[in-house]
């Protein structure tokens, strides 16, 4: 299991790999939210919407499933959360997803 960070540009990510932990910094507290999200769309524009779980006061995580990396390219991830008298969107982060050598 490895952690995604878009800080991270030394990791590699590659297509029909699972068990990824996907983890986004909300930069305030969230610990009342009852929505939290990740909002994605692959590289051949698709878009789709993975639940994503708080992880603490300002983080949400996602745990990468079968099919979530099926394309080889650049994914676009968005936070979104909702909670008691707010909702709303975190930044754009990207990563890029490799196709297997082999």
């Amino acid at each position: 299991m490895s952690c995604l960070d878009a800080c991270d540009v030394e990791s590699k990510y590659y297509v029909g790999d699972i068990g990824t932990k996907i983890i986004v910094d909300i930069c305030s507290d969230i610990s009342v939210a009852t929505t939290t999200e990740l909002r994605v769309k692959k590289p051949d524009g698709t878009s789709h919407v993975w639940v994503a779980t708080i992880e603490d006061t300002t983080h949400i995580s996602y745990l990468v499933i079968a099919g979530d990396f099926d394309q080889a390219g650049v994914y676009r991830i968005q936070a979104y959360i909702a909670m008691p008298g707010w909702a709303g969107r975190g930044d754009v982060a990207k990563f890029k997803v490799e196709q297997p050598v082999v």
